[in-house]
């Protein structure tokens, strides 16, 4: 602990980055008992934080040096890089989490030049909303270094569930982003429904009601389809082959275009069971679209 500690602190936390996730992050864990060290590139976004008792670092150095444990939720990975390689001796026997959205491998490469420097390093991804922030329902992930984890994860846990997924310092982000894509495929299922209904003059919130009653009943079929996927079940009462998913698909992209409506969200889908029904796959279950995702380099 620094010189600045009350007895009722639990430790300093410096917070680089203070967008509207990063300003959750310090409010929270401020709320929570800890000292908060905070630096953004516009000097003047610190200024509410310091009022509510947070500490300014002029420079990123200065943030390092303070704190136990140092969290990067900055722009991109492009951004980590630049404000973190500098730092790397004033990083030494912190901890490092960096909350920032990167892919899988950037992810890793930055674990790896942490590696080379000797830093305990952990990549999160956090699956919550800045209002969501410290509240049920919010849920960070985290892989990487595990003794970081362990070291860090009652502070961490103040901002939400707190999961670790393995030493693989990308497969926090592997998780985040393969939910954030059924996320938006889920989501972009709405517009479509909702472009065509408004074509008859229904309202979306008329459509979003129906689409939520309906799809709430569906979701549990979700675990169904990972059985199919993992070889563990095929119930034949819940098997639906390509053969008859394909002109079903043809049929929602035909109504789609005779409302006026685009069915570009839709086509990808037939695209795969053509594929499947022209390799002699039309009677296998239509899950099996899965086995045409892997790119052939």
């Amino acid at each position: 602990m620094t010189a600045k500690e009350t007895a009722m602190s639990k430790g300093t936390i410096s917070i680089l980055g203070l967008g509207a996730m990063g300003s959750a992050i310090v409010d929270r864990l401020r709320e929570s008992g800890y000292d908060t060290v905070v630096w953004n590139r516009t000097a003047a976004k610190a200024e509410p934080h310091v009022k509510a008792g947070s500490e300014h670092a002029a420079t990123v150095a200065e943030a390092a040096r303070a704190g136990d444990i140092v969290i990067a939720v900055l722009l991109d990975h492009a951004s980590v890089r630049e404000h973190l390689e500098p730092v790397a001796t004033e990083l030494k026997g912190k901890v490092v989490v960096n909350l920032t959205t990167t892919t899988p491998n950037e992810s890793r490469a930055t674990a790896a030049w942490a590696a080379e420097h000797g830093l305990s390093y952990l990549d999160g991804a956090i699956m919550a909303t800045p209002p969501m922030i410290g509240r049920p329902g919010s849920s960070l992930l985290y892989s990487g270094d595990e003794n970081a984890f362990a070291i860090a994860k009652l502070a961490l846990e103040t901002l939400g569930t707190a999961d670790f997924e393995g030493a693989d310092a990308g497969l926090a982000s592997l998780k985040d982003m393969a939910l954030l894509s059924a996320m938006y495929q889920m989501f972009t299922g709405f517009l479509q429904a909702a472009a065509m209904m408004r074509t008859v003059g229904v309202a979306a919130g008329r459509t979003a009601e129906d689409v939520i009653a309906w799809l709430s009943e569906l979701i549990p079929h979700v675990g169904h389809f990972a059985a199919v996927i993992d070889g563990e079940d095929d119930d034949p009462a819940l098997r639906q082959d390509v053969a008859f998913t394909r002109p079903a698909i043809a049929s929602l992209i035909t109504a789609a275009r005779e409302q006026g409506v685009s069915s570009d969200f839709l086509e990808p889908l037939k695209k795969h069971l053509d594929e499947l029904a022209a390799t002699g796959r039309g009677d296998a279950n239509w899950i099996s679209v899965i086995d045409q995702f892997p790119i052939n380099e």
